[in-house]
């Protein structure tokens, strides 16, 4: 799987975590896990809980599911606005129309299926010129311009 990071396709990363963070709050009650600073999440996990242990991580990939809703946009648009700097990590179901508007609301690493091209991702990456809402990357919408 190929995976773009930063506008760029990346050679060298991280893997992805299996580490869900459910488990890792979970486990982290009982036992130290400073040394897991990555974990694995999707729309059922608690956001406000992820939101109040996010400053603890450094990579939170959010695993989408062949698409049925958009709670993994909401996810990342609410670590952003909370301040979160660390990697966003969209996974699973990363379909190419949407990419663009991942990165809008604050992803900014895609993890590519084995039958999807890195630049073709690529340029998909700002090709919506003009947008109705605001963003994570601190463009407004075009009726405030």
């Amino acid at each position: 799987m190929a995976l773009i990071k930063d506008r760029r396709h990346s050679l060298e990363h991280t893997a992805t975590p299996e580490l869900r963070f459910s488990d890792w709050l979970n486990e982290g009650l009982s036992q130290d896990l400073s040394s897991t600073t990555a974990v694995l999440t999707n729309g059922d996990d608690d956001l406000p809980s992820l939101l109040a242990n996010a400053d603890k991580l450094s990579m939170i990939a959010v695993e989408f599911e062949p698409f049925a809703d958009g709670r993994g946009f909401s996810m990342a648009r609410m670590l952003r606005r909370a301040g979160y700097e660390g990697e966003i990590r969209a996974v699973g179901d990363v379909a190419m129309d949407r990419i663009d508007f991942m990165q809008r609301v604050g992803f900014n690493a895609f993890e590519l299926r084995d039958d999807q091209d890195v630049t073709e991702a690529l340029t998909k990456l700002g090709e919506v010129s003009v947008h109705f809402q605001p963003s994570a990357d601190g463009q407004g919408p075009a009726y405030m311009v």
